[in-house]
Formats: C-alpha cells, structure tokens, sequence
C-alpha cells in the first residue's frame, strides 16, 4: 500500500509539474503577443514607425499645445508626436535618439520649451517609466536600468505586459484608432490661479546648468546630422509668466543666445499674443483645444513662411 501511495504521489506531483510548465509557456506566449501588440499601437501614437520630415518632441505642454492632425493637413505630409506627460531634459535628449534611431529622414525637430524646462523640479520623478515598452532599443535599456531599482527593471524585462501603464495603454489605443485630440475640454479659473499664487503656491523658476548642459547636447547632435532644431515656446498664461517675470526673462534670453550660438537654432516664441488670451487655456501652462487650434495655425505659417512646407 505504501508503495501504491508513493507512486500515486509521484503521478499527482509530475503532473502538476506539467500543468505548471504548461501555464508558464503559455502566460509567456501571450505576454509576448500582448507586448507586440501594446508596443506597435505605442509606435504608432509617437509616430515611430514611419519616416518623417518634422518630429514634436516634449511633454503634455507640447502635446496639448499643438495637433498633429492640423499640421499635416495643412502641410502636406506626416508629422510625427513624440510627446509625454512628465518628461524632462534628459528624457528628451533620448526621445531624440530614440527618434532618429526609428527615422532617417527626419530633417526638423519641434522642441516644446517653456520657462521651467531647465528646474527639474515639478516633473514626473518616475519618468524613466515611460520608456518601459521601448527596452530592446539599447540606450533606452541602459537609461531604464541605471534609473529605476534592479527588480524593477528584470521584472519588466522578463513580463513585456507590466510595462505599460494606464497611460501608455490608452496612448496605444489611440495610435490604433490615430487620436490625438486635446480633450482638455474648459478655461483655467482665473481667481482662483490668483489666490494660489498669493499663498505662494506655484513653481518656482531655476536654470539648472546640467539642464542647460543636456539641452545642449541634443543640439550638438542633431547639429551633426543636419538636422533643425526649432525651440517652440507653446504660450503659458501671463500671470503665472509674471510670478517670476525676470527669471522667465532669463530662460528666454537662453534659448535667443542659442539660436545665436547654433547655425541649427531657431526659438520660435509664441507668448505674444496668446499668453494675455486667458479663454484659450485650460489650466496656467496647458491650452484646450480652441488654445491648440490658435497655436497651431501660427506654427503652420511659421513653417510655410520659413520654407518647412
């Protein structure tokens, strides 16, 4: 009897072992097609998969400051939108190598910068996360490992489905679907952004020179491949620009040195007139969709008159 009991144990115990490494192959199949499919929608909202002639690359200030749609439209051919919440100088300047590493005919890249671009402070702390879907790419691989903690980085490395967020699920959809609408509907509350500021409540401006240092860099690069770069200031409201109106000044006054510097430079200010147009914005640095289609039409001229058509 003994013995019966043992082999029956040893039955049940292989064959849990088999359902085991059944369930395994399988969750690991579907994970890969799940992460194929993610990243492929992904591509498609940043406009990674197909060659263009001008890139956007920055954050939400960016992305809700400018359609996409408008603009090839208008122009003729494709654009492509490289723009997330959150991101900072750095995560920019591997955008960029990131873009060009996906594209080879890119001769413009649209910059989106703004007075607090260079504080770091006030973005997202996480923001190497955002990078996740992008790990075969081998400087992004490098970056995600060095910024986020050992397990954190195997495990998304191992699971291709635990990279994407809410967020970057539902950017992935939208570049299968092809949305890039402004869906930041209403205007900011003007007396209520007053009483914030009274209370000291807004974001102070600092110049960070390893900011300045990295903004550098990615025109240094893109520099020695002929390719523009275009400083896009999309307007912030006037009255979060006067909080700190001479260090704005100052962060002004370093992109028109730049476009100085730089025979690639060009800093295209559009404060004047839209920061003082307070329907135009959603919230201090954010326009909605009335702001973005105002914006959008001058960066359109822009280009046309600049010969970028």
């Amino acid at each position: 009897m003994g013995l019966l009991k043992d082999i029956k144990s040893d039955g049940y115990k292989k064959k849990a072992l088999r359902i085991m490494v059944l369930f395994l192959i399988s969750f690991f199949i579907l994970d890969f097609f799940v992460g194929i499919v993610l990243k492929n929608g992904l591509e498609a909202y940043y406009g990674l998969n197909e060659n263009v002639k001008i890139a956007l690359v920055g954050h939400s200030h960016l992305m809700l400051g400018i359609d996409k749609v408008q603009m090839e439209q208008d122009l003729g051919y494709k654009v492509a939108k490289y723009t997330s919440e959150g991101v900072n100088v750095a995560n920019r300047k591997l955008m960029i190598e990131h873009l060009l590493s996906k594209n080879n005919k890119i001769e413009t890249i649209i910059y989106g910068v703004d007075a607090w671009m260079f504080s770091g402070e006030g973005l997202s702390e996480n923001s190497h996360a955002l990078f996740y879907p992008f790990l075969s790419d081998a400087s992004i691989n490098r970056f995600v490992k060095k910024a986020g903690s050992e397990s954190e980085y195997w495990t998304r490395k191992l699971i291709k489905s635990t990279r994407y967020s809410e967020g970057l699920i539902s950017s992935s959809l939208r570049g299968y679907f092809k949305k890039w609408d402004n869906l930041k509907f209403g205007t900011v509350d003007i007396e209520r952004l007053k009483k914030s500021i009274a209370l000291g409540e807004y974001r102070e401006i600092n110049n960070n020179k390893e900011n300045i240092d990295t903004l550098i860099e990615s025109i240094e690069l893109l520099k020695k491949k002929g390719i523009n770069i275009i400083l896009l200031y999309v307007p912030t409201i006037d009255i979060v620009n006067q909080v700190e109106s001479e260090k704005c000044e100052e962060t002004l006054q370093i992109f028109r040195n730049l476009e100085n510097e730089y025979t690639n430079v060009e800093f295209v200010n559009f404060l004047e007139p839209f920061s003082h147009q307070h329907d135009l914005f959603f919230d201090p640095i954010h326009l909605n969709p009335k702001g973005q289609n105002k914006v959008t039409e001058k960066l359109i001229s822009h280009l046309k008159n600049t010969g970028n058509e």
